[in-house]
């Protein structure tokens, strides 16, 4: 069509020109003369059409008059004709009521030649077709809608109730109207078939939900009313008295024709948000306030808050229109919904909601709900993004999937579009609340990026974070932000690789998946991102509400407290069909039944906003007696909820993984389990099954599938009952694991630390331990596997402990007494902080706590279980490769790599996410921190921790722990006492760990080890040991006894002064370097004789005799030293050996030169031989450094009557050790008085020396002693068991005397002192 320049000068008068003689053809559906509504009607109505009328580009919103009209070339022709039509009918009108132009007068008079104006008095003139009168006025209302169906698809639109404007005259003079234009073209004008309409939406199927809810959306249009003034035949025409007209080029450029008057686009649009009045019940936009008098209110507004708590909610759409009979059931879904977001866990100063509907909205902000409940949601939530869609001023909600924002405090919004249609974010800007800035207050974009693990999805997902990202940098660059909401990234790893085995995705959308949170931090400029349920898990675990905890399937929980059923990336799922039959429901028969971290809260702080707690809500289930059950489950939504923010930036050091060959995922773990680093399936059943059996032995409880069937219970027997459970006003006894078992990175060789907790006294557990133990590893209840060996009862540093053997596996058992932390076990470690009350507890009881405080606090911060579990066996495996896996030298041990690993596991998380964290990546990034870090100066510590980011905050450093000059080393603990893991750390340990991380660091970031098998196995460091120094101390161990505790005893007592040999070499020898490897080297030759012997021993059943071994310290000095320095050096080392020997050798309790011994000296690497590393840890195994206590006080508090409830009740007095006094008595009388003389010699003694002494055949003697049942027995001298660990074990107080067989003669008598062996006694 030609085109013409807009002009707004007054056209020719079309009274003055008479119409074309040709009559235009009506039949072009890309013209129309069509009647606009005034712009500032526009945004409700658009708001639609932009998402749901294919035509929303072409057309403006309108009415169309004529349609089909004429073709685009005679367009220019039709606007001169459609005015001449109007004025002539205008005319005619005028004529029909006497009023005429007067030529002479030059005026419109009356009948009665009176002078008739225009409105407001305006003289008119002779073009304008005389005066417009009230009746003559279109007045249109659009207020019902209606429904077009065609052949393949339906037209909803917006229409008038036509009698209603009948009557007002209103639908006729716009028939009228029409009637003149169609005239004026040479068409004539049908009554009935034209019904004026604004035309909102298209939809496909008539009987669909989509097209149901679209109705419903159409209807909830606010009523549409004007005069009419303008029509437009792709140009504009005034319907006033004096007709302007002007004329644009192209029917699609209507919107920068309306931009240009002032108009934006929609989604551009900054809206501000709805505020619920009190006082008239309803929500009115904060756009419309007269800011004087909300000065007040402002002002307390504009106090940013200490503590600002962000939540968000997928809660969920109905996808199925509710017919009348699943009307209440919707109802009681929402009612439940709106009770989990007033439950305390949910509550936030900031709501963000997902898939929220028309019908949800209405339920959950309208005053018509005089809920209790209602009510205190608009109170707590006084400011909405968009209000109730049922109030009549108010618009439906765009989408059929919608994001809102409830907030305390005032907002103003817009919508970001995505690529997809009905995709966006909507951006927040929260005035208020800001730093020291009021310039750069806080931003927050909503998000609920697209649904799917397809190639397809995961690159829209992608575009759709970009462009967030895109419009925070360009339009936020300073300002602190929160991006929350349902992300619907796939983070279960096992669904990733179904997806990939299946087709549906390929290797490279994989990296692009896993790459989409490193998003946030390669983009540059951005800052520190963060995510909450990171944070907040690293620094106070994941907060469990009530109603999670409860509702926890313990079955699937292991001995740590971890869900065993989990895979990487699955750990706080906020969907999770496994456990939210909601969930399960709208899954269905589909294979995305993993959990999934969907929902997520992403915070730039910008020194403003920093993450605290973090905790998932939504547990509240449906109650019947509310009116909440409904048909798809228990729980109100398929998601949980998230919440967590606080108003304080957080600060963590970030360790970025190095690059490199070893970088590939998966090899470590290939590595791991071609080196059996993994325990086996059948090891960990084993253990587990172990401990249980343990945990119901301590407990008098029936272990699970360890009884014949058939057999009773103890439980079931009244006289036993009592033992088992306490009363129920007693508080529990726990039996906890704790250590590398509990953390799940034990070995197959490991032993399980039992920690007991409980109400009573630590001699009475024990006393009731020892008799339940001896009890059951003779019971027939108990397979023999499973009956429990004690071997040791150790009084050391940190009390009494219990070592025992249960299905050849060692356990060390302690009893902890707090009855209060028992009654409140396991909820108390995570709700009670280090400072609370509850921790006012003796420093033994809490030295006792400490390992099970830091392994729960570990397990519920660190950010990827499984993914830190493979990483601590890696660190761990190299630590005992490369010879530093030894905490009492002062190297790494369990709790330190715990510490250490979980610190830099936490910063990487922080600073880019969960899913880009691998095994590889963490274990590089930890010898990448720790050898740059200044050992000297640097402390080791949890900086996200809540009490050591406070004390450090209040103090620096120096609040957070004190060091003194005397430790080397500083790794700190999560809980006191002993908060430095690494007091027993030296100068000279710190410098070998220091060489051996950077070794360590060089060899992954410069590829000087091939494979992470080399890595693993210490690349020979053993044997870079033994020549690497020009002298060792050689410390020489043998013991050819026959006892292989009193080996295990004598060789680990040994190794443990070995410590002392350190501090004494380091004292005496300061400028010397000594070096220390923690296991035992045996020469080769000897090692193969050895491994014959003990065969051959181990064939015949008599235990290996000879135990040979050496412990080996490497020496240098600084090349500085002169020679008359190394000289002295040599002398007090040399002394300091001498020592070493003669403290080891006087010591008669554990040396024994009749069947051990050592030495110690310097030698030099020629005179080492061939040695190589002693692998025969099952000959002699770790020990525990204590006193043991004899075997009288184990059998005395066997004696003793150890019932549980009596000892907490003090029902029944204890009975006394000793007989009655009468008894004792008569028999002082039948016994001879005895003079006094030399002490007896112990029956031990006198054994030993009948079985070692060459002079006396040990076959010839028989042992007397006391069955407790048969009363005096005998059994040959060499059949007597001394080892507790032997089933035929008998207490050695039991002896009575010792006998020759030859003549019968009694050699040693316990109650006559008699003894013919030593000569000792009476």
């Amino acid at each position: 069509m030609a085109s013409t320049e807009p002009s707004l000068a007054p056209q020719e008068s079309p009274s003055d020109s008479k119409p074309p003689p040709w009559t235009p053809r009506l039949t072009s559906h890309d013209t129309a003369l069509a009647i606009i509504p005034p712009p500032h009607l526009w945004p409700p109505i658009n708001s639609l059409r932009a998402l749901y009328d294919k035509a929303y580009h072409k057309w403006p919103p309108h009415i169309n008059l004529i349609y089909p009209f004429v073709e685009p070339d005679h367009l220019e022709d039709a606007a001169s004709l459609a005015p001449f039509g109007i004025l002539e009918g205008r005319r005619e009108r005028n004529e029909a009521r006497g009023i005429k132009w007067d030529k002479g007068r030059k005026a419109w008079t009356g009948p009665y030649g009176e002078l008739v104006n225009g409105r407001n008095e305006s003289v008119l003139g002779e073009g304008c077709g005389g005066p417009v009168f009230d009746e003559d006025k279109i007045q249109l209302k659009l207020d019902s809608v209606g429904i077009f169906e065609h052949r393949k698809h339906n037209t909803i639109y917006r229409y008038g109730d036509q009698e209603q404007q009948q009557s007002a005259g209103s639908l006729g003079n716009l028939a009228q109207l029409r009637a003149d234009i169609l005239k004026v073209l040479g068409h004539h004008h049908q009554a009935g078939d034209y019904k004026p309409h604004v035309t909102i939406a298209q939809s496909e199927d008539s009987k669909s939900s989509a097209r149901k809810f679209l109705v419903e959306k159409v209807g909830l249009l606010p009523t549409v009313e004007w005069e009419v003034e303008e029509m437009k035949v792709w140009g504009k025409m005034r319907l006033g008295e004096e007709l302007w007209s002007e004329d644009y080029g192209s029917p699609v450029e209507w919107e920068k024709v309306f931009e240009a008057e002032g108009l934006r686009w929609e989604e551009e649009e900054v809206k501000e948000a709805w505020r619920f009045e009190e006082r008239t019940m309803v929500w009115v936009s904060c756009a419309g306030d007269d800011r004087e008098e909300r000065e007040g209110e402002e002002e307390e507004e504009a106090k940013t808050p200490e503590l600002l708590n962000i939540a968000s909610w997928n809660v969920l759409a109905d996808f199925e229109h509710p017919s009348s009979t699943s009307t209440t059931d919707q109802e009681a879904r929402y009612r439940l919904i709106l009770r989990n977001l007033l439950s305390p866990d949910s509550k936030a100063d900031i709501l963000l909601l997902q898939e929220v509907t028309d019908s949800f909205l209405s339920f959950l902000l309208s005053p018509s709900n005089t809920s209790t409940e209602s009510q205190l949601l608009r109170e707590h939530y006084p400011y909405v993004s968009h209000p109730p869609p049922s109030q009549p001023d108010a618009s439906p909600l765009p989408n059929f999937l919608n994001q809102v924002i409830l907030s305390k405090y005032p907002f103003s919004w817009s919508r970001l579009p995505f690529a997809r249609k009905h995709k966006g974010s909507v951006i927040a800007r929260f005035p208020t609340i800001h730093g020291n800035n009021p310039d750069q207050p806080l931003v927050l974009a909503s998000v609920h990026l697209s649904h799917g693990l397809t190639d397809m999805t995961v690159a829209a997902k992608k575009g759709e974070i970009q462009r967030v990202i895109g419009h925070l940098k360009d339009k936020f660059p300073q300002n602190p932000w929160v991006v929350a909401g349902d992300f619907n990234l796939t983070s279960s790893s096992w669904m990733v690789e179904q997806a990939v085995k299946q087709g549906k995705m390929s290797k490279e959308t994989v990296a692009t998946l896993n790459g989409i949170e490193r998003l946030w931090r390669e983009e540059k400029g951005l800052g520190v991102v963060e995510d909450a349920w990171v944070v907040g898990r690293a620094a106070l675990g994941e907060g469990l509400v009530q109603e999670e905890e409860e509702d926890m399937n313990m079955d699937d929980m292991d001995e740590g407290g971890e869900d065993k059923t989990l895979f990487a990336g699955e750990q706080g799922a906020t969907y999770d069909p496994m456990r939210n039959d909601v969930a399960a429901k709208v899954v269905g028969s589909g294979g995305n039944m993993r959990p999934q971290r969907y929902d997520r809260i992403l915070v730039r702080g910008q020194q403003v906003l920093r993450i605290g707690r973090f905790n998932r809500f939504g547990f509240v289930k449906a109650d019947h007696q509310k009116g909440e059950e409904h048909e798809m489950g228990q729980y109100a939504s398929d998601h949980w909820g998230i919440s967590g923010v606080t108003r304080l930036e957080t600060s963590i050091k970030l360790v970025t993984p190095p690059a490199g060959p070893l970088s590939e995922p998966g090899l470590l773990k290939e590595a791991m389990a071609e080196l059996n680093i993994f325990p086996s399936q059948e090891e960990t059943a084993k253990r587990k099954a172990a401990f249980q059996a343990l945990k119901a032995i301590l407990l008098d409880t029936r272990p699970p599938n360890q009884y014949p069937q058939g057999q009773p219970s103890t439980t079931d027997d009244p006289t036993t009952a009592s033992e088992t459970q306490p009363r129920s006003n007693q508080p529990p006894l726990i039996i906890s694991p704790v250590g590398s078992f509990a953390l799940g990175v034990h070995s197959s060789s490991s032993d399980i630390d039992v920690l007991a907790i409980g109400p009573f006294s630590t001699t009475t557990f024990f006393s009731l331990a020892i008799q339940r133990l001896r009890r059951a590893s003779s019971s027939p209840l108990y397979s023999q596997q499973y009956q429990p060996k004690i071997l040791r009862r150790i009084h050391s540093s940190t009390g009494t402990m219990l070592e025992l053997s249960l299905s050849s596996i060692k356990f060390d058992l302690q009893y902890c007494p707090a009855a209060h932390i028992a009654s409140h076990w396991p909820r108390i470690l995570s709700t009670a902080p280090p400072g609370n009350a509850v921790w006012s507890l003796p420093a033994l009881t809490l030295t006792k706590l400490k390992a099970a405080r830091d392994l729960d606090y570990l397990r519920r911060t660190v950010p990827d279980l499984a993914v830190f579990r493979q990483a601590h066996r890696a660190v761990m495996t190299w630590a005992k490769g490369r010879g530093v896996y030894a905490q009492r030298f002062g190297y790494l041990g369990g709790i330190q790599i715990s510490v250490m690993l979980a610190r830099v596991h936490k910063a990487l998380a922080l600073r880019g996410g969960v899913s880009g964290i691998g095994a590889e990546e963490l274990v590089a990034s930890f010898f990448e921190e720790y050898a740059r870090i200044d050992w000297e100066k640097d402390m080791v510590y949890d900086e996200v921790c809540p009490w050591f980011r406070q004390k450090r905050e209040k103090g620096g450093e120096k609040e957070v722990y004190r060091r003194t000059s005397r430790e080397a080393m500083v790794v700190l603990g999560w809980f006191g006492p002993g908060l430095n893991t690494s007091g027993q750390a030296s100068v000279w340990s710190v410098k070998t760990l220091k060489e051996e991380f950077g070794r360590a660091r060089d060899m992954l970031v410069k590829g000087e080890v091939k494979s992470w098998k080399e890595f693993l196995e210490g690349s020979g460091g053993a044997e870079e040991f033994l020549r690497g120094y020009k002298s060792y101390v050689k410390v020489d161990v043998q013991y050819w006894g026959l006892s292989p505790s009193k080996r295990a005893q004598f060789v680990g007592w040994l190794e443990s002064r070995c410590v002392m040999l350190l501090v004494d070499l380091h004292r005496r020898a300061p400028g010397v370097y000594v070096r220390i490897w923690p296991a035992r080297f045996v020469e080769a030759d000897t090692a193969s004789q050895q491994a014959e012997a003990d065969d051959q021993a181990a064939t015949e059943g008599t235990g290996p005799r000879d135990y040979q071994a050496s412990y080996l310290l490497g020496l240098d000095a600084d090349i500085n030293t002169s020679k008359e320095d190394l000289k002295l050096a040599l002398g007090s080392i040399q002394t300091a050996l001498q020592r070493f020997e003669e403290s080891i050798r006087s010591d008669e309790k554990y040396f024994d030169a009749s069947n051990s011994w050592m030495s110690a000296s310097v030698v030099k690497r020629s005179e080492l031989g061939n040695f190589q590393l002693d692998t025969r840890n099952d000959c002699v195994g770790e020990y525990t450094p204590g006193e043991d206590e004899s075997d009288s006080e184990a059998e005395d508090d066997d004696e003793e009557d150890a019932s549980l409830l009596e000892d907490l009740d003090e029902a029944t007095p204890k009975k006394k050790k000793g007989k009655n006094k009468k008894t004792t008595e008569d028999q002082q009388q039948q016994q001879p008085r005895l003079e006094p003389g030399p002490k007896l010699r112990s029956a031990a003694d006198v054994m030993n020396r009948l079985r070692w002494d060459s002079a006396i055949d040990s076959s010839d003697y028989v042992v007397g002693y006391e069955d407790r049942f048969l009363g005096v027995k005998e059994r040959a001298l060499d059949m007597w068991k001394t080892e507790q660990t032997d089933e035929e074990f008998i207490p050695q107080h039991r002896i009575m005397y010792f006998k020759r067989r030859s003549d019968g003669q009694v050699v040693w008598d316990r109650k006559t002192k008699k003894d013919e062996v030593f000569g000792s006694g009476l």
